[in-house]
């Protein structure tokens, strides 16, 4: 693809997500974090496609994903009103649709496009299918750790604002031994806003690229989110368990 495709398609996102704005021009709240939230995924994706040294038409493709990834969540808050997959439908299935529906991706080629269509799909699964091919299987990744680079830094933003909460309620012990023994635990084991947090650093373990581990740690992203938790043995051995993990990252995956 070219650079004139990436143009047309930021045109035409953002002429999309206007039609989800009320008759005053203005949107509300929720399509407005979804619409920044891409903004900034578009920005970590290229910084880790440079990190990766991406040729340029690698890295047009991979900010096209990061638009366009969560396109499915502005028509799941028009007929919802939530965010919540589980009580409507899957926003990548909803964002693929609308892609088909307004035949977006014509203009690229047919490979650059199911590139797009596959790493939208698999975004926000809970681990990547053992049958992609490699170069889907790269951008797939790619994706997946700008978009949690992001969605760190607005948890931890949301909390900053609000202050410190009240006294954290107790955390599943399962979901800890699960994190402890290095697997991302299921969803259905979240059943306090404790372990949801222990869910995001659980994500540590997704992560895919050396630039990305690198810029989680030099953000302090993992000092910020352990604020939120009880000072106990427990989180102290987490902590330094998802730290040593990052670390190793650094040589593993580096490139």
């Amino acid at each position: 693809m070219e650079r004139a495709d990436l143009v047309f398609f930021r045109r035409w996102f953002t002429s999309y997500v206007a039609g989800y704005y009320g008759a005053d021009g203005n949107g509300p709240g929720p399509i407005h974090l979804k619409e920044d939230h891409t903004a900034r995924t578009c920005k970590e994706i290229t910084l880790i496609g440079h990190a990766l040294e991406l040729a340029e038409t690698d890295l047009l493709l991979a900010e096209t994903i990061a638009l366009f990834h969560d396109l499915g969540r502005f028509p799941q808050w028009g007929r919802y009103g939530t965010f919540i997959d589980q009580d409507s439908e899957d926003h990548a299935r909803l964002g693929l649709a609308e892609l088909a529906r307004f035949k977006v991706l014509d203009p690229i080629p047919a490979e650059e496009a199911a590139l797009v269509e596959e790493a939208i799909r698999h975004h926000n699964a809970k681990e990547l299918p053992g049958h992609l091919a490699p170069r889907s299987l790269f951008f797939a990744r790619l994706l997946r750790d700008a978009d949690k680079l992001d969605i760190w830094r607005l948890v931890i933003e949301e909390r900053r604002r609000r202050g410190k909460g009240g006294t954290p309620k107790p955390h599943s012990r399962e979901l800890l031994t699960e994190i402890h023994e290095g697997r991302i635990p299921d969803f259905d084991l979240v059943r306090a806003p404790v372990d949801m947090q222990l869910l995001r650093l659980a994500w540590v373990y997704d992560l895919n690229f050396a630039a990305t581990c690198r810029e989680v740690l030099e953000r302090g992203y993992l000092e910020a989110l352990f604020e939120e938790l009880p000072a106990t043995e427990d989180m102290h051995e987490l902590r330094e368990l998802l730290t040593s993990f990052l670390q190793r990252c650094l040589v593993h995956n580096a490139g």
